[in-house]
């Protein structure tokens, strides 16, 4: 479910921290963070910060495979710099190491929900001068093994980069019919559904990316706007389309004014 939230500059670390966490982000950038927040340092409040706002927090399920490595990790850092761990970690880790398998890890077709989080001023054309920003949380059911094949249901860097030029420049797409070619997991068009355009035809020719999209779609429809505009109802739709083999005629009913290609 995205989640609207404004936040003040000093607190970015804190952002970008519990970002990369609920994003999965691999746990070596992850714990890079938590050091920034300590000041170089894993310390105690920074291990209590981890616990209560992204391990424990009752509205994140975490993904056990991914957990097991990241407090894997994390533990060692902690460790190996003689600093004490708390007992709520090394206790998760058991919990981990006894319910998740070796096998569960290797499997090529793992699917997890990760969250992908935007931060951008809030009534200010200028980042720096601004001291308040908006936040745009988005959940993503996502493929972790893109390497197996599924690149449909995979997070591509280019949707995170187009989806950040959506939030940034809504101007651009506000009343326009938009259309988004091989839309994989729907994170463009989730944005796109935040810039009050007119219509969101988001499309893909396979079938089982499809099916995964219209779940991320279901996930995020019940959003407040975080631009502020008056959400229409069923502005976004799914299309299976294969382009290597779409016709004239279906290109012509759809008649975009802006085509968006990752």
């Amino acid at each position: 479910m995205e989640k609207e939230e404004e936040i003040e500059e000093c607190s970015t670390a804190c952002f970008h921290l519990v970002s990369a966490f609920l994003a999965c982000e691999p746990p070596d950038f992850v714990i890079s963070f938590a050091r920034d927040f300590g000041g170089g340092f894993i310390t105690e409040r920074v291990q209590s910060f981890l616990w209560n706002e992204c391990i424990n927090k009752s509205d994140v399920k975490c993904n056990l495979p991914y957990l097991k490595r990241f407090l894997k990790k994390l533990i060692v850092e902690i460790e190996s710099n003689g600093d004490v761990v708390l007992d709520e970690l090394y206790e998760k880790y058991i919990f981990c190491l006894a319910s998740v398998k070796d096998d569960d890890l290797a499997k090529g077709n793992t699917r997890m929900l990760r969250r992908f989080s935007f931060l951008f001023p809030k009534d200010c054309s200028q980042a720096s001068s601004c001291q308040i920003f908006r936040k745009l949380e988005v959940a993503l059911q996502c493929s972790l093994n893109m390497l197996e094949g599924d690149t449909g249901c995979s997070i591509w860097p280019s949707s995170l980069f187009l989806s950040e030029f959506v939030l940034s420049f809504p101007e651009v797409f506000s009343s326009k019919s938009c259309l988004e070619v091989g839309s994989g997991v729907g994170l463009v068009g989730v944005c796109l559904a935040q810039a009050n355009c007119s219509k969101v035809t988001l499309t893909d020719g396979n079938l089982s990316t499809l099916a995964n999209m219209k779940l991320n779609l279901e996930l995020n429809q019940q959003a407040t706007d975080v631009l502020g505009h008056t959400r229409q109802p069923n502005t976004v739709q799914c299309l299976h389309l294969p382009w290597a083999s779409a016709t004239e005629n279906e290109l012509r009913e759809l008649m975009p004014d802006i085509i968006c290609d990752i």
